[in-house]
């Protein structure tokens, strides 16, 4: 019989994984289906168990197309190599996150702030997925990266923070958490749990509004 082509094998798998991320789109992630996913396919039960046999795996699948949206990892890589001074390097983070966060909510956001919520409450269900996921968080690779900066800029008297620097990272990183779940509902779920729907959630502005706050924490305002 003819071997068939690796192209035709992943033109198949993405086709699954394109209806998945439709179906995530009309309902919540972690209530998605095999069932939903065949019927959203078009395609017979055994054409798509034979690439994925489980719901875990095509979530697993759907992260790494989200950890591998926009290449944000390399660009991330080619800031951290360019030898800036912290301050320059950091405000180029922030710029970085600001596109990574409009892109994501156009596309991933909704479907990874739906499945955090519900790993956090199903640590086995969390285990059984994330251990068929083969690429790095972004957002934790970033946040890593900032990190990473503000020891070398403390380290090195460019930096002089008003208080320890893991404190900073952790207002840094519960602020994005927070952001995260408010522009995430306000424009994905129709302001569902959002404490004050009548105020606008721009996920650019306050990225940058965090970012003025970091400097100021850092000692290094505006």
């Amino acid at each position: 019989m003819p071997k068939v082509k690796s192209e035709y094998l992943e033109s198949k798998r993405n086709q699954i994984l394109d209806a998945a991320f439709e179906v995530c789109k009309r309902k919540p992630a972690y209530d998605v289906t095999m069932t939903d996913v065949v019927s959203e396919t078009g395609m017979s039960q055994g054409g798509v168990y034979k690439y994925f046999k489980n719901i875990d795996l095509v979530l697993a699948a759907l992260i790494d197309r989200a950890n591998l949206q926009g290449n944000y990892i390399e660009q991330i890589d080619e800031i951290m190599a360019s030898g800036n001074a912290p301050d320059i390097l950091l405000h180029n983070l922030f710029l970085v996150s600001e596109q990574y966060f409009s892109d994501m909510l156009i596309s991933y956001n909704k479907i990874l702030f739906e499945l955090s919520t519900f790993f956090a409450y199903n640590p086995e269900r969390y285990e059984q997925i994330s251990k068929n996921v083969t690429t790095s968080s972004t957002f934790g690779y970033l946040t890593q990266c900032a990190f990473e900066i503000m020891r070398t800029g403390v380290k090195n008297g460019d930096f002089v923070p008003v208080m320890p620097v893991k404190e900073i990272m952790a207002f840094l990183i519960a602020s994005f958490d927070g952001m995260i779940r408010d522009i995430t509902l306000s424009k994905c779920c129709s302001g569902n749990g959002v404490p004050k729907p009548d105020i606008a959630f721009y996920e650019k502005s306050l990225i940058h509004c965090l970012y003025i706050s970091t400097l100021s924490l850092l000692g290094r305002g505006l």
